[in-house]
């Protein structure tokens, strides 16, 4: 699996809501339904981008292509030059896909709740975790067993 990050310039360069729609912009330029998906949510994701959840913890978007992690700069950083804002150049909303988005736990309930209600693709991960994907890919990973040849003994 394939990796591919993205870091949007939050506080102070935007107010929340202008960072959500920047990254909406971005990730979903050719897809309206998807578009609309996400800017039904903007009232959630700008919460999550006011508290800074996504400056350690990225909004991840599990779909078609290499796994997209959506991150945001605050501060200096925010100002700086170390945005990538960068266009995306596949379709991460093509096919089947989900959206994870990550949560202090004081808020993990409600947001939770808030965004099922939308849609059964958004998907909640507590600030600090892994989320579900990555946690099932590792138990995979954990069962394999290494086979080692000794070609000496085949010659």
């Amino acid at each position: 699996m394939s990796v591919v990050a993205r870091k949007f310039a939050a506080s102070p360069a935007r107010i929340p809501s202008t960072t959500w729609q920047t990254i909406v912009n971005i990730i979903a330029a050719e897809s309206d339904e998807v578009e609309k998906d996400l800017n039904d949510i903007a009232g959630i994701a700008a919460s999550l981008i006011a508290d800074e959840t996504p400056l350690n913890d990225a909004i991840t978007i599990v779909g078609n292509g290499p796994r997209l992690r959506v991150y945001c700069l605050y501060g200096d950083d925010a100002i700086g030059d170390e945005a990538n804002e960068a266009s995306l150049s596949w379709k991460p909303f093509e096919g089947e896909w989900k959206i994870y988005f990550p949560v202090h736990q004081a808020d993990y309930d409600w947001v939770t709740k808030a965004l099922k209600e939308k849609n059964s693709r958004f998907k909640t991960y507590k600030t600090g975790d892994q989320i579900e994907e990555e946690k099932s890919e590792e138990n995979r990973s954990d069962g394999l067993t290494q086979l080692t040849i000794n070609t000496n003994k085949l010659k």
